[in-house]
């Protein structure tokens, strides 16, 4: 379907070049053969230089989200105890453990969309289908997950950091809250260098693009300054 529609907007511009050219003198016409001929030729490059690219960070972009997937079960599974401690217990449960389970949640839950998108996208005709949701793209989700992570480190380091061992918080263990306290600034940290690369990739694409154009357009305003 991309290539028809490829297709399509070509040959409609080259309709739209040769009823143009029955006004037009020959420099406007060979104007707008050199502008459809660099843009198609920037076009392809473009899809070809984003599969190179795509297939080499795959790996990277893979083992990052299982990262980012095992270190929000690892704290699902120090504050879900909680939960279930507390639940069983019947005096309430504290939100402090509720929240940290919900960011853990949709952590684990991003990262396993984001990691399917990547990995789906390499395959041929399903990445066509998915080329419209490209995880980078949304970099400053990874971003708010960031920030939720180093809120759920700020909220149990004022409760932790400082505690003695021999002094529980609303029955946990004081020691295995400290090690948790870690795996948040570890799941914080993963998820910035995911925010920051994607960022990067998005940017460096813009650059690009407004790169390739001013070439074009130099490249053609050459040729149309210089004498026949």
């Amino acid at each position: 379907m991309p290539k028809f529609t490829s297709t399509l907007k070509t040959a409609r511009q080259v309709v739209d070049i040769a009823s143009a050219a029955r006004g037009a003198n020959t420099k406007e016409v060979a104007r707008g053969v050199g502008q459809m001929a660099l843009s198609q030729g920037i076009e392809r490059s473009k899809n070809v230089s984003k599969t190179y690219v795509n297939a080499f960070e795959m790996v990277p972009r893979l083992i990052l989200r299982g990262l980012q997937l095992v270190l929000a079960l690892i704290i699902c599974g120090f504050y879900g105890n909680r939960l279930s401690s507390e639940s069983k217990g019947g005096e309430g449960i504290g939100p402090v453990w509720m929240y940290a389970v919900a960011v853990a949640g949709l952590s684990a839950v991003t990262a396993i969309v984001f990691a399917a998108a990547a990995s789906l996208g390499a395959i041929p005709f399903v990445g066509k289908v998915l080329s419209s949701f490209q995880p980078y793209l949304l970099w400053w989700w990874d971003l708010a997950l960031f920030v939720l992570w180093m809120v759920t480190f700020g909220i149990f380091a004022g409760l932790f950091l400082k505690r003695k061992s021999d002094d529980p918080y609303r029955g946990s263990n004081t020691t295995a809250m400290k090690i948790a306290l870690w795996i948040d600034v570890a799941n914080a940290v993963s998820w910035l260098c995911s925010a920051g690369y994607s960022a990067f990739k998005q940017w460096t694409e813009k650059r690009a693009d407004r790169m390739a154009h001013k070439l074009g357009q130099k490249i053609l305003g050459s040729k149309e300054s210089s004498p026949a």
